[in-house]
């Protein structure tokens, strides 16, 4: 791996850290509001994940750069789908 690879690398696991650190630190609330909160949060750490699935492929697996970057949109698109559910299901529990 390349210096640059290596930084890529580092800095992918510090956004799972980051996304598993901000689940732990989630105030503790009940009902919808927590399995909103709870699903966006599932969505930041999918985030995080495509990232460093994304690094890995490159630099361990030598996928191609083109299926490489599908793979990473696609799982970029099921983190904001988690993100979106997320927020509907607390804007909803506000309406309520």
């Amino acid at each position: 791996m390349t210096f640059a690879r290596d930084i890529s690398l580092f800095l992918d696991v510090c956004l799972i850290v980051a996304a598993v650190l901000a689940y732990l630190a989630r105030p503790r609330i009940g009902g919808q509001l927590a399995k909103g909160l709870r699903l966006l949060l599932v969505g930041v750490m999918v985030l995080g994940l495509a990232h460093f699935i994304e690094t890995v492929l490159f630099g361990v697996f030598y996928v191609l750069v083109d299926l490489n970057e599908v793979i990473h949109r696609l799982l970029i698109a099921a983190g904001f789908v988690f993100v979106i559910w997320g927020f509907v299901i607390m804007r909803r529990a506000f309406e309520a």
